[in-house]
């Protein structure tokens, strides 16, 4: 990398983002002309890297700047609600083009991602404070991942110390599951990042596919089989660009990429047998000569690529190919690649339709085999209580109709046991994973009744109901209270089903009018909410919220230190 290197970095990032960012905060009429330069080229930084990662428009990723006083160091934070990804962007100008961000300015950045995952908004400036609702509601979302992005335009790599604390957070957000990534950007990211060409460019790929065979009308299309080590190769440069016709991106469907990586890292050679494949759209496709027309193995130029359907499997093997490189090698994916040359405009949307219109069967929809629950919904229905099992968009719940998302959440919560309770937390989907053994056979059982799981979907309505009240009252408070009762929730809720008789919850003569009182339930929901405070406050001060109450240990202790040693 050079100087010039850097000039045609700086030369593309003012073209695209001139007049787009806000100065106003920190120049005037007096402010030097190299130094409104310096301000502008930072924040633009910011900006940009949000732009080539996210695939947020220009005008998008400017609003996202958060740079400035008191930014805790945080120059940019971009929610996107169909990936479910939030970014967290700090930038550095480094006008030499040498060298990397100092490891006070990552330390900086890393507290500030610790305080903004702790919902500490007394610690932002009030741009930050303005994304506060998108922010939580981001953090609030289980299926949400992060990406950490220091970039910057020195031509190192991150110096050791820097990288150890960038990968020190990761490591603790991602005990026990896998919610962050740290994705560097330095002058030879950036420099590729505009050789791989910007949003509005086509993609052009070169494939060599295994084992091909031709569909030649009504349009011509090329299918195969094709090896991890191009999939990662297409992603490293082009990253979510690849997505640019599908409808979904890469959505946050965390049990799916956990399969796709599983099966990366111990059965890559099975890979082609588990899964679905990718099918790509392109402008025109030229099969090589190279090979003649043996049909083992193939070489196709394909202009103006996008992939339409495999956007999880494209992005899990990307982001693993650089740690998981040997198994990558040894994997092969289903490959589909469709010529719209000959084809009518509609041809190409509805590739792209139907092929995002065939879901995928999750782990809930195996639920509705169990005999267990049929019994439960037929002794419900009886009393005029709608228990609805199937993933339908045209449900709702109601005073009297609930899902089984609801019925888990209560029954894990009342279940007395903390590790039902973190999984919960955790990712729901493992509940239901399989409904032969346990964790599911511990909620959905012959010993559990219809009137015991409507009783406590019940009493989990009110707890919520009261937890909303706590979490609006403490939303201009510290951000550690308020981040217990957003993140400690359930198992809050879990300590308020201790205080009442659940046992009885299944004999229709218990007097359950009596306990079913926001009256009765107020107390215990703020003695269990100050004493996982008080607890929270002694055992784990400095802890990542988030990712606390998804721990089993710490929130058996922290259970253990709510019943046995606060007063309130």
């Amino acid at each position: 990398m050079s100087i010039l290197h850097l000039n045609q970095i700086k030369s593309q990032i003012e073209k695209l983002f001139s007049g787009r960012i806000n100065l106003s905060d920190v120049i005037n009429e007096k402010t030097p002309v190299d130094q409104k330069e310096s301000l502008f080229l930072s924040r633009a930084l910011a900006a940009y890297a949000l732009h080539y990662l996210s695939r947020a428009s220009l005008d998008v990723a400017a609003a996202a700047v958060t740079d400035g006083s008191d930014d805790n160091g945080l120059d940019a934070i971009h929610y996107d609600e169909i990936e479910r990804r939030l970014y967290l962007v700090q930038s550095k100008w480094i006008h030499s083009g040498t060298g990397e961000p100092d490891n006070g300015e990552i330390k900086k950045f890393v507290s500030g991602v610790r305080d903004l995952f702790n919902l500490d908004f007394s610690r932002f400036n009030a741009k930050i404070n303005a994304k506060k609702n998108i922010i939580v509601k981001a953090l609030n979302d289980p299926n949400t991942r992060y990406e950490i992005v220091p970039a910057y335009t020195g031509i190192n790599s991150l110096a050791q110390p820097s990288a150890r604390d960038l990968n020190d957070l990761a490591d603790e957000m991602n005990d026990p599951t896998e919610l962050v990534s740290i994705t560097p950007l330095n002058q030879a990211d950036l420099y590729k990042s505009l050789t791989a060409g910007l949003a509005g460019e086509p993609i052009d790929l070169e494939i060599g596919i295994k084992g091909w065979g031709r569909v030649e009308s009504p349009n011509p299309a090329y299918y195969g089989q094709v090896d991890g080590m191009q999939i990662g190769q297409w992603w490293e440069k082009y990253r979510g660009r690849l997505f640019a016709r599908n409808l979904r991106g890469v959505l946050g469907d965390t049990d799916v990429n956990d399969e796709i990586r599983s099966t990366i890292e111990t059965s890559p050679s099975s890979f082609w047998y588990f899964n679905n494949g990718i099918t790509l759209v392109c402008k025109k496709i030229s099969k090589s000569m190279v090979g003649g027309a043996d049909t083992g193995f193939g070489t196709f130029h394909c202009q103006d690529v996008s992939v339409v359907n495999g956007a999880q499997t494209v992005s899990t093997i990307g982001k693993h190919t650089s740690a998981s490189e040997e198994n990558v090698k040894k994997l092969f994916v289903p490959l589909r690649v469709i010529s719209l040359e000959q084809a009518n405009e509609k041809f190409g949307e509805d590739v792209t339709k139907t092929n995002n219109r065939q879901n995928r069967i999750e782990n809930r929809d195996f639920v509705s085999l169990d005999p267990e629950q049929t019994r439960i919904r037929t002794e419900l229905a009886v009393d005029g209580i709608d228990y609805n099992l199937m993933r339908t968009e045209s449900f709702t719940r109601a005073e009297k109709a609930f899902d089984l998302v609801e019925s888990t959440t209560a029954l894990a919560c009342a279940s007395g046991d903390v590790a039902l309770v973190v999984q919960l937390k955790r990712e729901i989907g493992k509940l239901w994973e399989n409904i032969d053994k346990a964790p599911y056979k511990q909620l959905f059982n012959p010993q559990i009744n219809g009137l015991y799981l409507w009783r406590c979907i019940q009493i989990q309505r009110k707890i919520d109901k009261l937890l909303e009240a706590i979490i609006s009252e403490t939303s201009s408070k510290s951000g550690r209270d308020y981040g217990v009762a957003v993140h400690g929730n359930r198992l809050i809720a879990a300590l308020v089903f201790d205080f009442l008789s659940v046992n009885k919850f299944s004999d229709p003569k218990f007097a359950f009018s009596e306990v079913d009182t926001v009256e009765n339930l107020i107390p215990h929901v703020d003695y269990s909410y100050q004493g996982l405070v008080a607890g929270v406050s002694v055992y784990y001060a400095n802890a990542i919220l988030p990712t606390l109450f998804k721990n089993a240990t710490k929130c058996k202790n922290l259970e253990e230190f709510v019943k046995g040693e606060h007063t309130i």
